[in-house]
């Protein structure tokens, strides 16, 4: 009997057939969410609670456009405080058509965080989902009035999460390839059920003018902040580190002599801000800030976030291969 033919052979061409197909596959198919087969229903949901933002400035023939999204049932609206500037009347476009005039009520220029508050709003209930709820790979779509194109979608997914750039301070982002343009800032970013991850701030351009990575603020950071605005009617009274920092990156962690890259990385100290009181130094990396565990330049923002007095300020920092513990005086 030829070989091809006799029964052994047969079994075994047929088992290396499927080994084949598993390391083709890569193994067991892994348990993965479904691509939706359309946003129309997360739009629906989440276009419920967002709006257009118009704001007449003096000098401007045009008004300035952007987004924004209620937080609650009482005409509370959320978006990007760097849209306001010296704006003389901010008008809201409801989903229903109507215009409304806003009041500011408070906003953050740090934080690029505002809130407005209208009379008349609709009885809506936005629906937020919490960072940790967010996945990198998860879909995620964005709501505004890009180029004043009312209620206009765009989707795509998260590609990174907590990220913090040197120039930004007390921000972290959740970054994401869903198209922002002109008008999107401010408004929600939605999970593929339409619930609210987080508030469209801007987006960084490639150096020729490609498309880049589009950057959301995460909705808890968004949510801590309006809170403070309701309690204390302004932005929040936090110390200012005044600092540039960012995440330790694997060269400059080898360059040190380290084996790992956790850590806050200090990457200048201006004069005269409170960074230069502590004595913190341009190359610490900040291991701990009152008590909280700084193990990326995120924890450091939320630590920020979370300070309310210099006295009691503890930081510990590696400095020179050494940890140094540096207190307010």
């Amino acid at each position: 009997m030829p070989l091809s033919r006799h029964p052994a052979f047969a079994r075994l061409a047929l088992l290396l057939a499927v080994l084949a197909l598993l390391l083709v596959g890569g193994g067991a198919p892994a348990a993965t969410r479904p691509q939706p087969a359309s946003f129309a229903d997360a739009f629906q949901r989440g276009a419920a609670w967002s709006v257009g933002v118009y704001m007449f400035v003096p000098g401007e023939d045009e008004p300035r456009v952007g987004a924004g999204f209620f937080i609650d049932d009482k005409g509370s609206i959320a978006t990007a405080a760097h849209l306001l500037g010296e704006a003389q009347q901010i008008l809201v476009a409801l989903p229903d058509k109507r215009l409304v005039a806003a009041e500011i009520i408070g906003q953050d220029e740090v934080t690029d965080i505002a809130l407005l508050r209208i009379a008349g709003a609709p009885r809506v209930h936005p629906v937020f989902a919490p960072g940790g709820s967010l996945r990198v790979g998860d879909w995620v779509i964005a709501v505004g009035e890009p180029f004043g194109l009312e209620h206009s979608v765009s989707a795509g997914i998260v590609s990174g999460k907590d990220r913090h750039f040197g120039d930004d301070g007390e921000l972290v982002f959740i970054q994401s390839d869903v198209a922002l343009n002109p008008g999107n800032s401010g408004g929600p970013l939605l999970d593929a059920q339409g619930a609210i991850v987080g508030m469209n701030a801007r987006t960084i351009v490639g150096p020729v003018g490609t498309p880049g990575a589009s950057l959301a603020i995460p909705i808890d950071l968004v949510l801590q902040v309006v809170a403070e605005f309701r309690q204390e009617g302004k932005a929040p009274a936090r110390p200012r580190l005044g600092a540039q920092f960012d995440d330790v990156s694997p060269m400059s962690a080898w360059a040190a002599g380290r084996r790992e890259t956790s850590g806050a990385l200090i990457l200048s100290v201006p004069h005269g801000t409170l960074a230069e009181k502590l004595q913190l130094r341009a190359g610490d990396v900040v291991t701990s800030m009152n008590g909280r565990r700084i193990g990326g330049s995120a924890d450091l923002v939320a630590a920020l976030l979370a300070w309310r007095s210099l006295e009691g300020t503890r930081i510990v920092v590696l400095r020179g291969g050494q940890e140094t513990v540096l207190t307010a005086d």
